[in-house]
């Protein structure tokens, strides 16, 4: 790869480190993602009692990739319901 593409790659990962908004939480500024991923867990969390109640596990053919798909998903929602910029 030509050196001046690396480069001038570096330079636009180091400029966009700035770029995560912060949420103020008691005095302490947490990224926003730390939000999104735990605001996923949770209703990661409610969508499996959900399917253990309605029986529905049965029918996840690979379950370890269909809860990490739903878990990504659920986070990535969250992420631009609440942090993507309009």
């Amino acid at each position: 790869m030509n050196l001046r593409i690396v480069f001038s790659l570096l330079i636009v990962l180091v400029t966009m480190t700035g770029c995560d908004p912060q949420i103020n939480v008691a005095g302490a500024y947490f990224p926003a993602w730390l939000l999104s991923a735990l605001l996923g867990l949770a209703a990661f969390w409610l969508l499996h009692l959900v399917f253990l109640r309605t029986k529905m596990i049965p029918f996840f053919v690979p379950i370890p990739l269909f809860y990490a798909a739903l878990y990504i998903a659920l986070t990535c929602g969250f992420w631009l319901l609440f942090f993507a910029s309009r």
